[in-house]
């Protein structure tokens, strides 16, 4: 008999862990404006409709995604949005720059998209198509090294093209992790290597870390990438430019101590905060709600990604555990660098919190990337379904 179409949500506990976090980003994100609408009603009615023009857009794409047969989906059409994300990538030179970096295409004076978000979550679907299939050992050589090439060409645009670090970097941790799992016949050789050149970037840090070194970041901390880094080793010596956001930042956490202030009593988006509702989201929320509110954040991308990390132990499938895993990297960095950043631990990459800070791209990226998870997810249930009725 033919089976009829199968709609689902998918993992209820993600799915309504996801629609919280866009909810309260979204609160979040109205109180951090207010101080940029001062004298300009309209602004903040602004921002409220296109933060939720972004998160309908963002669900729709959230449930088409979840619904779809990605494994179905031939390899045409990934190399095919390759490129044309590639395209994207270049076509943000002609909109110009925006806080230094050539990452955005406009779209009148409303709307912008960042093509750099979607590379993101674009590898992650591919290195779940690519990599899942054992095959040959040149096969599985020339795919594994073929996906490797593709995101260095993403990783070496987003970083040396548009000028932008935290992106650049989110891509090539997902991609480096996304190449490590599977236990492809003939690779093992190329992770070894893969490893040792982390060992070797992680000691490249501890050089930038030196006094040579910084003696000449300080001589060139024109640059903003350069100002970042020196900004996060003290803050307090450049708070007229690149420490500035940092101090502002830091202050608003020990105003927020334990409680916080109350929704809507921020006092630091009122003088010149910068970004209070994207990179800087943070610091306005635990101004807000204190320490109490941060934990709370914490719990539910806790629970929003639990059953991701669950499912990837779980499956059978290679490409679902290289999916689910890829989605878990994908929010894990984008944290770890949000909070690092605003909290001076490491210098600023401009990367939001996903589901929580404003912007169209990331909002949409991000639910995007829970659909592919979904997906999979969805995939192994029903497989097991069947599987359980034949016995």
């Amino acid at each position: 008999m033919k089976k009829g179409i199968r709609l689902t949500i998918g993992n209820k506990v993600v799915t309504f862990a996801a629609l919280a976090l866009v909810i309260f980003g979204s609160v979040m994100i109205a109180s951090a404006e207010m101080g940029n609408s001062v004298g300009d009603t309209s602004y903040l009615t602004q921002v409220i409709v296109k933060q939720i023009a972004y998160a309908v857009i963002g669900l729709l794409a959230y449930f088409i995604i979840t619904n779809s047969k990605l494994y179905r989906f031939r390899l045409t059409f990934y190399y095919i949005a390759y490129v044309v994300i590639l395209v994207s990538l270049f076509a943000c030179l002609a909109f110009g720059q925006t806080n230094g970096a050539y990452a955005w295409i406009r779209i009148g004076s409303f709307a912008s998209i960042q093509p750099s978000e979607f590379a993101k979550v674009f590898m992650i679907a591919f290195g779940g198509r690519m990599l899942s299939k054992d095959q040959t050992i040149e096969k599985n050589k020339h795919n594994f090294i073929k996906y490797g090439v593709m995101a260095l060409i993403y990783f070496a645009v987003i970083l040396f093209v548009q000028s932008d670090l935290g992106s650049a970097v989110v891509l090539l941790v997902i991609s480096y992790c996304i190449m490590m799992v599977p236990p492809l016949k003939g690779i093992k050789k190329y992770q070894n290597i893969m490893t040792l050149l982390v060992l070797v970037a992680i000691g490249l840090i501890f050089v930038l870390l030196s006094e040579p070194v910084t003696n000449w970041m300080m001589n060139h901390s024109d640059n903003y990438m350069i100002g970042r880094f020196l900004a996060a080793a003290n803050p307090f010596l450049y708070r007229y430019d690149n420490g500035y956001h940092v101090i502002m930042s830091l202050v608003s956490f020990a105003n927020g101590n334990i409680f916080g202030l109350g929704y809507g009593n921020s006092v630091h988006k009122y003088m010149n905060f910068p970004n209070p509702s994207n990179d800087f989201i943070l610091p306005v929320i635990v101004e807000e709600l204190g320490i109490v509110g941060f934990f709370g954040l914490i719990i539910a991308y806790g629970v929003l990604l639990a059953p991701l990390i669950w499912g990837s132990f779980k499956t059978k499938y290679t490409s679902t555990k290289l999916v689910l895993l890829g989605v878990f990297t994908y929010f894990a960095v984008h944290f770890i660098l949000n909070v690092g950043g605003v909290s001076a631990l490491i210098p600023l990459t401009g990367v939001p919190l996903l589901l929580i800070s404003s912007g169209g791209s990331s909002l949409v990226a991000s639910l995007m990337s829970l659909g592919f998870a979904q997906a999979e997810m969805i995939r192994n249930r029903y497989t097991d379904e069947d599987n359980s009725r034949e016995v």
